[in-house]
């Protein structure tokens, strides 16, 4: 098996920027679900970016690219679990805040910088900016050659990402002081592109409980004001099942309705305690007729149709000292099997069905954190960092033991670690590598 270290080279940038205009934006009206045109006031740049050909841009519908969380746009594969050091590079936005897709031959680094738009073959930057003016935080969703994305400042994006045009905007919800001063509430669940409409979770007036919004992809037309309140604590993303909406609210899985727009079915988690219900992972994987669930002391499967529960694996939630930990992290299927990783230090694989332990992993370094996966050809990638403090009450994680793993989707055999620099997010599958984010910037391996 290889390991190692990825080596550093040189980075290669094009220069695409072709104007830039600046200004201040004015006040915004609360709620306002009305999609608005780019205005003179506001903060505008003309990009020239080499994409790919018409229609490449296509395939990453939702968080991680599609309800089961794969990791990867539609149609693709991926490397296999041999894989080496192939390139990195510096990124503009770094940090937790950083949130990875991948389209067309081309990764999307969305943050706080807006999205960077890097070429998966070699790293090159072939746009510093395609979301002009705004901070994402969300993932970029990218279907049929337009991205989506949630806004720091209140608000709901659709761009062409080519050149940076925007096509539409909708404000969303605000909190409100007693002195009229008006508070932007970050957008931070990732949209579901499905069909005719594009789907989002907002927070209500002054930070109220959460529901769901939804708009038209082409026009921003809103098909409805708001969903009824859905819950308290949860803003992950929607997971749209047939004709029904999946909302992870933090303590409980709620059933929404698409034909009528009401509530199916809640499945509560009374072993997720509501202060740190927030804090784990809120983005279930669904695959035939099952949603895998990460919970505060494992992973559950539930029956969506039935809103029961099906299976529970069961993990701490807590050091010998009391310290909180995330039991489960971001799970992955394919072919009827889920992978996730647990805060007790393996990673495994499990019957979508049943629940029934395939097979697990626990590498020589220990692992209090895992990265979503991501489904490569005939394995999984996945990330880990080992704890800040000495075990067994670990704290938070080592941006100094940060790891990039392969495993054998049929056996569990395991490929590395690759060592990384610094704090991971979730890596994507292209279709001849796999790319992780750590530290300020991205590592490819093919």
């Amino acid at each position: 098996m290889s390991s190692g270290g990825p080596s550093v080279g040189p980075m290669r940038r094009r220069t695409l920027l072709a104007a830039i205009t600046a200004g201040l934006s004015g006040c915004q009206v609360i709620r306002e679900t009305t999609p608005t045109p780019t205005t003179d006031d506001e903060p505008t740049e003309t990009l020239a970016i080499d994409l790919p050909a018409d229609g490449a841009l296509d395939g990453w519908h939702t968080y991680r690219g599609s309800v089961t969380n794969q990791g990867r746009a539609a149609g693709v594969t991926g490397p296999g679990p041999t894989v080496e050091p192939a390139w990195d590079t510096a990124v503009r936005s770094g940090g937790d805040d950083r949130y990875l897709s991948a389209a067309g031959g081309v990764v999307f680094v969305a943050g706080e910088r807006g999205v960077e738009a890097i070429d998966a073959a070699d790293g090159t930057q072939l746009a510093a900016q395609v979301t002009p003016g705004h901070e994402i935080t969300t993932e970029a969703v990218l279907v049929d050659g337009r991205l989506y994305g949630g806004t720091s400042n209140s608000g709901f994006v659709c761009f062409d990402p080519t050149t940076g045009e925007t096509l539409w905007k909708a404000r969303t919800s605000k909190i409100i002081h007693h002195d009229d001063e008006e508070i932007p509430i970050p957008v931070t669940s990732t949209p579901a592109v499905v069909g005719a409409q594009v789907y989002f979770a907002d927070r209500g007036m002054n930070g109220g409980v959460a529901f769901i919004r939804c708009y038209a992809p082409d026009s921003g037309d809103a098909c409805w004001r708001e969903w009824p309140n859905i819950g308290s604590l949860g803003m992950g993303p929607p997971r749209v099942v047939g004709d029904r909406v999946l909302f992870d609210e933090g303590t409980e899985l709620v059933a929404l309705s698409l034909e009528d727009q009401t509530v199916e079915w809640r499945l509560s988690f009374p072993e997720t305690d509501r202060v740190n219900g927030h804090r784990r992972s809120l983005a279930p994987a669904v695959a035939e007729g099952v949603a895998a669930v990460a919970t505060n002391s494992g992973l559950v499967g539930v029956d969506i149709d039935a809103g029961e529960r099906q299976w529970t694996i069961e993990t701490r939630n807590y050091g010998v000292d009391s310290t909180y930990l995330v039991a489960t992290y971001t799970p992955a299927i394919h072919d009827g099997t889920v992978f996730a990783g647990f805060s007790e230090g393996q990673f495994g694989a499990y019957d979508l069905a049943s629940g029934e332990e395939l097979w697990s992993a626990t590498p020589d370094q220990f692992a209090v954190y895992w990265t979503a996966p991501a489904i490569g050809d005939k394995c999984v990638f996945v990330g880990a960092q080992g704890p800040l403090s000495p075990l067994p009450t670990p704290k938070d994680r080592d941006p100094e033991d940060a790891r990039l793993y392969a495993f054998d989707r049929e056996t569990g055999e395991q490929y590395g670690p690759w060592t990384l620099p610094g704090h991971l997010r979730h890596p994507v599958v292209t279709d001849d590598s796999v790319v992780i984010a750590s530290g300020g910037s991205l590592y490819a391996f093919e």
